[in-house]
């Protein structure tokens, strides 16, 4: 069973398992903890564990969104890292429902993601043109997160020289989402982009 906490619940129990678990991210070959991306006692970003059988096997972070200059909007999710041992729980989809009630508790409007264009497996899931083959998925995509998470076609977000789409949740079902920035690139398109 999967268990999610927030680390603002309990820094003091939380922070030396964070520091273990981005070792082990280093040795994985991953990045996105690193020092100069990831603060958990940063305040404006927020940071979920998940949990097996007491372990700590996944980190995500929502940040207010600077990138998008609406941090009292929009929350990006980022940061997520799974240990590649335990990527059979789907557990970024049971933190995700954690997420999603939380940003609505905040008072943000939406919800979103970016992911790398060129990454055709993860957008694929994203996009529904695909399903994971292990049957445990199958539980998951009834939830908020896989049914209301949509692809934004007109626009895109760069950081460095990444070109990322954008995926949302509204969390306001009627909030018409304007972002613009530096970061967001208006274009139209399909989620085909080669």
């Amino acid at each position: 069973m999967i268990e999610v906490k927030r680390y603002s619940e309990n820094p003091d129990k939380y922070w030396s398992l964070i520091e273990k678990f981005r070792q082990q991210t280093f040795k994985e070959g991953n990045q996105s903890l690193s020092y100069e991306k990831y603060d958990p006692d940063n305040n404006n970003i927020e940071t979920w564990l998940s949990f097996q059988d007491d372990k700590l096997i996944s980190i995500s972070a929502a940040e207010n969104s600077h990138y998008t200059n609406d941090p009292n909007i929009a929350v990006r999710v980022c940061r997520y890292h799974i240990l590649k041992k335990f990527r059979h729980t789907h557990c970024g989809l049971i933190m995700a429902e954690h997420q999603i009630k939380w940003a609505r508790e905040k008072g943000f409007k939406i919800l979103y993601i970016t992911h790398d264009i060129n990454n055709k497996a993860i957008n694929n899931l994203y996009q529904r043109k695909k399903l994971m083959t292990d049957k445990s998925f199958k539980q998951f995509i009834t939830g908020e997160w896989y049914t209301k998470l949509k692809l934004e076609k007109s626009f895109l977000f760069k950081t460095g020289g990444m070109l990322q789409y954008i995926y949302s949740i509204r969390l306001e079902d009627d909030y018409d989402w304007q972002p613009q920035s530096d970061y967001i690139i208006k274009k139209e398109h399909d989620g085909q982009i080669i």
